[in-house]
Parts: C-alpha cells; structure tokens; sequence
C-alpha cells in the first residue's frame, strides 16, 4: 500500500447517509442535554450520553438514516426497505419495552427507598443492602419519538439539499 489514506477509511468518512445519521443523533442529544439542563438542574457530563428525554435522538438517528437512504437509493429499494422497518423496531422499542422499563425502574426505586427507611429504624445501615438505584429514564414518550421523528427528517432534507 502506498501512501495515504486507505480507500476504506476515504469511504467511511464520505459516506453521506452515515454523517447525515451521526450529526441528527449527535445534535439531537445535545439539544436534549441543554432541555435536561434546563429542566431538571443537571449538567453532568454523563448526561451527554443519557437515554431517554426530549428529543429522542436514537429515533432522530434512524429516521434520518433511513430517508438518507430512501434518497440516495431509493424509496423503493430493499435497502430502504430494511432500514424503515429497522426504524419502525426502534421507535416502538422507545415507547414500549424501554418506557415500560423506566416505569419499572420508578417502582423498585420506590420499593428499594421503602427498605432503606426500615433498615435505618431497625438501627441498620442501609448499605447492607448493597443496591444501587435504577435508571428510570430509559423510553419515550411518544410527543419525544414524534420529535426526534421529526429531527431525523429534518437532517435528512438538509444533507439531500447540500
């Protein structure tokens, strides 16, 4: 191989559907940083990866994946085909299985506070329980999987345009 870049790493930082897909999710999830921010007093960094919250940006990321392909192959490809029912998995899981989760999550916590109170006036240390709390901010509801609909759609038409 002679100098330069390798033609696999040429394609993959010009490949326009992945870009366009990465810079929805990537902008998506800092604008529901600064909303999180704002909303509930947080400005951890661990929040720039957090799941959850308004947009969502893993429904931004499909979305916009999958038109960037319905534009660039096709609305009628296999392709686009696979991407929209990959898109359509995603969004459900958003507001199903994680939301519910996330509900899930509310309850144990609760359940887990409970315990800890009674441990303290038994005069024990709640650490012996050794449990962390859950995360509760899994899912969607569906208003944040509309905008990050929305979001990828958005990002979609601006790469096709440039």
């Amino acid at each position: 191989m002679t100098g330069g870049s390798s033609p696999l790493f040429q394609d993959f930082f010009h490949n326009q559907v992945l870009i366009c897909s990465f810079f929805s999710w990537l902008s998506a999830q800092m604008t529901k940083y600064v909303i999180d921010g704002i909303r509930y007093r947080t400005w951890g960094a661990g929040n720039l990866l957090s799941s959850g919250g308004m947009p969502s940006s893993h429904t931004a990321a499909v979305v916009a994946l999958t038109f960037a392909v319905g534009f660039q192959e096709g609305f009628g490809s296999a392709v686009f085909a696979v991407s929209a029912v990959f898109s359509l998995v995603v969004m459900s899981d958003a507001i199903g299985v994680r939301r519910e989760t996330g509900r899930q999550g509310s309850v144990l916590n609760w359940m887990l506070d409970t315990v800890r109170d009674w441990l303290e006036e038994m005069q024990k240390k709640p650490e012996e329980l050794n449990v962390q709390d859950l995360k509760e901010r899994v899912g969607h509801s569906p208003l944040e999987v509309l905008a990050g609909f929305i979001w990828g759609l958005v990002f979609a038409l601006l790469f096709r345009a440039a």
